[in-house]
């Protein structure tokens, strides 16, 4: 009898231990529930609004910002293309050209100085009318530079021939093929430049102000007058 009344209270003792140990251990830890990120915010096609944007109108889709960051308009560098307008400077030369044989015809002073400044300045104001007031000196330097080193030589070599006005008449060859070097130089090489796109074919630009110089002739009975005008 004793013996089984210790034995139901050592089975009592070893279930009701078993049953604190059991209630002092955590609860298993429950899988949260990931729900499925509503499409509106899970992002949609290149271009689609966020999801708190309402639907577009009937007929109407959204599209990207231009110049919105990651957007294929935003991130393309604009296009340039190299224009030349040096055929600006060639109208100019054709009218001094066009003067020569009238000037030939009248004698005209004045007639003569005009179409010598066309030669002379129409490379530089060309430069300048196009926004480029550093090309413009270089082509006002190459100018008197090619005139001038033309001269000297027609100079020298009339000089040596026992013609009378030979030196003269070089001077005058030599200053005035020197200077037709200079313009050809001028129009091939230098009146070329690099614009974007939109501004290729705009030839009356609007620019930040820029210093613009442009010869003034005025022509009287009396005389000419020559003088130059800008902008600052």
């Amino acid at each position: 009898m004793l013996r089984e009344v210790v034995g139901t209270c050592c089975a009592a003792a070893v279930a009701f231990t078993a049953v604190q140990a059991s209630a002092m251990q955590p609860p298993p830890a429950q899988a949260h529930e990931v729900s499925p990120a509503s499409p509106a915010l899970a992002g949609g096609p290149a271009g689609a609004p966020p999801g708190y944007y309402p639907p577009p109108p009937p007929g109407w889709t959204w599209s990207p910002i231009p110049g919105q960051r990651g957007s294929a308009v935003g991130g393309e560098q604009p296009a340039r293309k190299t224009v030349w307008y040096g055929w600006q400077h060639l109208f100019v030369l054709l009218g001094s050209a066009a003067l020569v044989p009238i000037v030939v015809a009248t004698e005209s002073e004045g007639l003569a100085w005009v179409s010598f400044s066309g030669a002379a300045l129409g490379g530089p104001v060309t430069h300048w009318a196009n926004g480029n007031l550093g090309k413009g000196f270089i082509s006002l330097g190459l100018n008197a530079g090619c005139t001038f080193g033309g001269g000297m030589i027609g100079m020298l070599l009339g000089s040596a021939s026992d013609e009378p006005f030979a030196a003269l008449g070089g001077l005058v060859l030599g200053g005035g093929l020197g200077l037709l070097t200079a313009n050809v130089i001028d129009i091939a090489v230098l009146e070329v430049e690099e614009r974007g796109t939109v501004e290729s074919y705009d030839y009356l630009r609007v620019r930040s102000p820029r210093l613009r110089l442009a010869p003034q002739v005025g022509l009287a009975p009396g005389g000419a007058t020559f003088g130059f005008g800008g902008t600052f």
